[in-house]
């Protein structure tokens, strides 16, 4: 049986780029734009690619002709990581076109390419910030190996606690890490990995919908648009190194 998702999947070029805004800006453009959340392009995406080192997971098709030009590549998917330079990378749910918003297949494969990416690139520590009340969220990301820290950003009245965790061992408990790329895609996985992977994803794309609404408190997830350098020492572990005075870790962000 076909699924919903398959013929589009098949058509979709997947990989790992460092300058993503300046590399696919039109795309990003358009891709927000469909989300209804064209305002990110200038308030978020530009200031944070000129100032921070990123890495993101990318998802898009290109039309068969004209080969170059406006519309020429098309955004499906992205996964953003905020990587600092001693080992740690701040993460943001995957964003997908809104008519692909249950495309698990999709955003586990993304995910998949993002983590291996950041393993072998020497990240040792991947962490989304969860509101500190949240239960589905918080629930699903324990179950996948991420654990509370220290860090913790404070919005208004809303508080938001970093779970981290190590990406390979993300990977291995997901059943991510020996899968093959097309099967992701595909969800050619035994049952319960595909009901893993359909709790994570939509939990997060649920977690921080709120959030691009403009509801912060209301959001389970923090997307980790924010620079390393508004972070205390140690970061997202909140492990100061030797010789660093002890700081209360909390990014204070205007509401």
């Amino acid at each position: 049986m076909i699924g919903l998702h398959d013929e589009l999947n098949e058509r979709l070029e997947l990989r790992v780029v460092p300058d993503f805004v300046d590399e696919f800006r039109p795309e990003l453009a358009a891709f927000l734009g469909g989300l209804r959340a064209g305002h990110l392009l200038e308030e978020v995406f530009v200031p944070l690619g000129a100032t921070t080192r990123t890495r993101a997971a990318v998802a898009y098709e290109e039309r068969p002709w004209p080969p170059a030009g406006i519309g020429a590549r098309a955004l499906r998917g992205v996964a953003l990581a905020v990587v600092s330079e001693d080992g740690q990378a701040l993460l943001t749910p995957v964003m997908l076109s809104p008519q692909h918003a249950t495309n698990v297949g999709l955003a586990s494969a993304l995910t998949k390419i993002l983590f291996e990416d950041l393993s072998t690139a020497g990240v040792e520590w991947v962490a989304l910030f969860v509101n500190e009340r949240s239960k589905v969220v918080a629930g699903e990301l324990s179950s996948a190996g991420f654990e509370p820290r220290q860090a913790r950003v404070l919005t208004g009245q809303t508080e938001f606690t970093a779970f981290a965790a190590k990406p390979s061992a993300t990977l291995e408990a997901l059943g991510l890490a020996d899968a093959r790329l097309g099967d992701v895609l595909a969800l050619n996985l035994d049952r319960a990995q595909v009901s893993r992977l359909t709790a994570l994803q939509l939990a997060l794309a649920a977690g921080v919908a709120n959030y691009w609404a403009d509801r912060t408190p209301w959001a389970e997830v923090f997307p980790g648009f924010i620079d390393w350098v508004a972070l205390p020492p140690g970061g997202i572990t909140g492990t100061p190194g030797p010789g660093v005075d002890p700081v209360d870790p909390v990014i204070i962000v205007p509401k």
